[in-house]
């Protein structure tokens, strides 16, 4: 399906302004979806800080869940979930460190209580970020938080 290994295609979409490729992505993230899909009430992407998101000019994991959600007809909201500080990228760190970099770095901004929250990231490293973003989807009454990203690093 593509020429490049999928890796250098997430890189690309992150640091090169590539956001292009995150229809492709998508896709390839709606195609594995049929094979396990489970119940949804929302989909929220993980949110960058508005500084970074203002510096890179979009949040790769926005442009994924858009285009994902128009692939597999599940409702999404955009912004219903903030970064409420800044935090150091994760690239390079422990997961200790990556675990203490996120603790309480999410925030809220839509009605969650009793629904299946999924959120979307494009890698998933040592799930610290997916973690902490679900513990402050549980804190305010999620009945579930599952992840789901187009790359797992091994």
């Amino acid at each position: 399906m593509f020429a490049e290994p999928v890796s250098k295609l997430i890189h690309n979409l992150k640091y090169n302004g590539a956001f292009g490729l995150s229809k492709p992505l998508a896709e390839l993230m709606a195609d594995a979806w049929h094979t396990w899909r489970m119940p949804v009430d929302l989909v929220l992407p993980i949110p960058l800080h508005a500084e970074r998101e203002r510096s890179r000019g979009y949040n790769q994991s926005t442009l994924l869940t858009r285009d994902f959600c128009q692939l597999v007809g599940l409702p999404f909201a955009e912004s219903g979930l903030t970064r409420t500080r800044f935090t150091t990228p994760q690239v390079g760190l422990t997961a200790v460190e990556r675990l203490k970099n996120v603790q309480d770095a999410f925030a809220t901004q839509v009605d969650v209580v009793g629904k299946h929250i999924l959120l979307i990231d494009d890698v998933c490293t040592t799930g610290a970020t997916m973690a902490a973003a679900a513990n402050a989807l549980l804190t305010d009454g999620a009945s579930a938080v599952s992840g789901y990203c187009v790359a797992r690093a091994i």
